[in-house]
């Protein structure tokens, strides 16, 4: 099993990184063959039509190679997590929608997307200088803070539903950056 892995690998290195990375993609365009890719190689944890949707959305996408998908990615990352801030203030301020418990949580949901925020800025800071490790690091711990917040509701038994949606999505970003990081890394 390891060794159709490994054979699986280097096929995929061989013949697709070389094209990803000098922006030329034989037989369609480069969004949906790293999406695809990225999405094979995370066992479909990465939703491939939530990645096509998403880096379509941005015009630049057309036109960019394997490096500016990733900045795009990282970008939108970070329009994701300024976003579910400001929805959680608006909730908050709501005061009708959640318990008590429930109000805690977003609270400190605040904190935990102010600092998964940070590591995405850290994370595109790093990428564009070309610290490809630090990068993905970084968006590695951005995701560590946006499972601590779901995960701070479901200890709690709190239903986790008003931010499901904009959770996933986030996670969604962040995983298509950090993998296709792991990929020109290779």
């Amino acid at each position: 099993m390891n060794q159709s892995i490994s054979l699986l690998s280097s096929i995929f290195h061989l013949f697709l990184v070389p094209n990803f990375c000098g922006g030329v993609v034989v037989n369609g365009d480069i969004v949906n063959n790293l999406c695809s890719n990225v999405s094979i190689a995370s066992d479909h944890v990465l939703n491939y039509d939530f990645c096509i949707s998403s880096l379509e959305a941005n015009p630049l996408s057309r036109t960019s190679d394997i490096f500016g998908l990733v900045v795009i990615s990282m970008e939108l990352s970070s329009n994701n997590a300024t976003y579910i801030r400001t929805y959680i203030d608006s909730i908050l301020k709501d005061g009708k929608q959640e318990p008590e418990l429930a109000r805690t949580c977003l609270q400190e949901c605040i904190g935990f997307y102010s600092t998964a925020l940070e590591d995405v800025q850290a994370a595109m800071k790093a990428f564009k200088s070309k610290h490809y490790y630090t990068a993905r690091n970084q968006l590695s711990n951005a995701n560590i803070y946006a499972d601590t917040c779901k995960r701070g509701f479901q200890d709690l038994g709190v239903d986790f539903s008003p931010l499901k949606k904009q959770d996933y999505d986030f996670f969604q970003l962040t995983l298509f950056s950090a993998s296709t990081i792991r990929i020109i890394l290779q």
